[in-house]
C-alpha cells in the first residue's frame, strides 16, 4: 500500500496539470481588450476628437445621398441585430459561437485604420458621420496625421458586429451544403468550397462602396493589380486574397464545432471547475483574440503591401485625402 501510494505521488509530481488552450487565448483576448481600452480613451481625451472635414472638393450629390442612406440602414440593422442577440441568449440561457465571434469581430474594429501604419492607403469620405480617428493611440502606428483618417462611426460598428460574422457564416452554409450532397467530401474541398461564397457575400458590396458609393478610397495600390488602377477610384485585386482569408478561418472555426457547441479555441473549458459567468467571460475573451489575431494580420499585410505600392492618384478628391499628407513615391 505504501509503495503504490509513493508511485502515485511520484507520477502525480512528474504530471503536472496543463493549462487548457482556452486560458491561453483569453488571456491573449484580455491583452487586446487592455490595449483597445487605451487606444480609444487616449483618442477620445486628446485634441484630435473631433469630425474631419469633407475639404475643397465638392462630394457628388448622388454620393452624399449613399452615404446618408448607408448610415441609415447600418444603424437599423445594427439595431436589429442587438435585440436579436440579446433575445437569444435570454431564450436558451446561453451564449453560442455566432454571438461570440459577434463580439470578437466588434472588439477587433479598434483595428480598423491600422491598414496605414507604415503609409496612409486607406480612406474613408469625410461626408460620412466621423469623429476622425484614434489610429494615432494604436502601438505601431506611424503615419503621421493618423487622427485624421475620417472612422465612419455610424457604419463600421454595424459591419463589424453584424456583416462580418454573416460573412462567415456565409462559408459554413456551403462547406454543410457540399457536405450535405457528399457526404466523403474532404475537409480541404469543403474550406475551397466556402472561399466563392465568402466573396459573393462581401465581395460585390465591397467593389461597390469603393468604384461606385466612393465610401472609401483606396489610396495606395499596385495599379496593375487593380481595377480602375490609377484613379480614386481603384479597388486592389489582391483584397480578394487576403480579407477573405480571415473570414475562411472563422468560417472553420463555426463550421467545427462539438456536441457541446464549444470550437477549437474553448477546448480545455469543460476541465476548469469554476462557475459559469468565468466560463463565459473565458469564452468570450478567446473570440476576441481570435478575431483580433485574424483582423491584426490582415491589416498587417495589407499595410506592408503599401511599401510596393504605387503612388497616390492624382485626381484623389479632398474629401477621400482626409488632409492626409499624400504618398508620391
Amino acid at each position: 500500500m505504501t509503495v503504490q501510494l509513493e508511485q502515485s505521488t511520484v507520477t502525480e509530481t512528474r504530471a503536472p496539470r496543463r493549462v487548457p488552450p482556452v486560458v491561453w487565448w483569453a488571456l491573449l483576448g484580455a491583452v487586446f481588450v487592455v490595449v483597445q481600452l487605451y487606444t480609444y480613451g487616449s483618442w477620445v481625451l486628446s485634441d484630435g476628437f473631433h469630425p474631419t472635414h469633407t475639404g475643397v472638393d465638392r462630394v457628388p450629390t448622388y454620393s452624399r445621398v449613399v452615404m446618408r442612406v448607408f448610415e441609415v440602414v447600418s444603424t437599423v440593422s445594427l439595431a436589429g441585430a442587438l435585440v436579436w442577440f440579446v433575445r437569444g441568449i435570454r431564450k436558451s440561457g446561453r451564449i453560442d459561437a455566432t454571438r461570440l465571434m459577434m463580439i470578437g469581430w466588434l472588439s477587433a474594429y479598434w483595428l480598423d485604420p491600422f491598414l496605414n501604419f507604415l503609409r496612409p492607403m486607406f480612406t474613408y469620405n469625410a461626408a460620412l458621420v466621423n469623429m476622425g480617428s484614434w489610429a494615432n493611440y494604436i502601438p505601431g502606428f506611424r503615419t503621421p496625421h493618423g487622427d485624421r483618417i475620417a472612422e465612419p462611426l455610424l457604419v463600421d460598428p454595424s459591419s463589424y458586429f453584424v456583416s462580418f460574422t454573416l460573412t462567415a457564416l456565409s462559408g459554413v452554409w456551403a462547406m454543410r451544403k457540399i457536405k450535405e450532397r457528399r457526404p466523403d467530401v474532404s475537409r480541404t474541398v469543403q474550406t475551397l468550397v466556402s472561399v466563392p461564397a465568402i466573396w459573393i457575400s462581401m465581395g460585390v458590396l465591397d467593389v461597390g462602396a469603393t468604384t461606385l458609393m466612393h465610401f472609401d478610397g483606396w489610396l495606395i495600390t499596385n495599379h496593375s493589380l487593380s481595377l480602375l488602377g490609377g484613379g480614386y477610384d481603384q479597388f486592389p485585386l489582391y483584397e480578394f486574397l487576403v480579407f477573405p482569408a480571415a473570414f475562411v478561418a472563422c468560417a472553420l472555426l463555426l463550421y467545427h464545432q462539438d456536441e457541446k457547441g464549444h470550437t477549437v479555441i474553448e477546448h480545455g473549458l469543460v476541465q476548469l471547475r469554476t462557475a459559469s459567468w468565468v466560463h463565459t467571460a473565458l469564452r468570450i475573451l478567446a473570440f476576441v483574440a481570435f478575431c483580433n489575431l485574424a483582423n491584426l494580420i490582415y491589416t498587417t499585410i495589407m499595410g506592408l503591401i503599401a511599401l510596393v505600392g504605387d503612388p497616390w492618384p492624382v485626381d484623389t478628391p479632398s474629401w477621400l485625402s482626409n488632409n492626409l499628407t499624400p504618398f508620391r513615391g
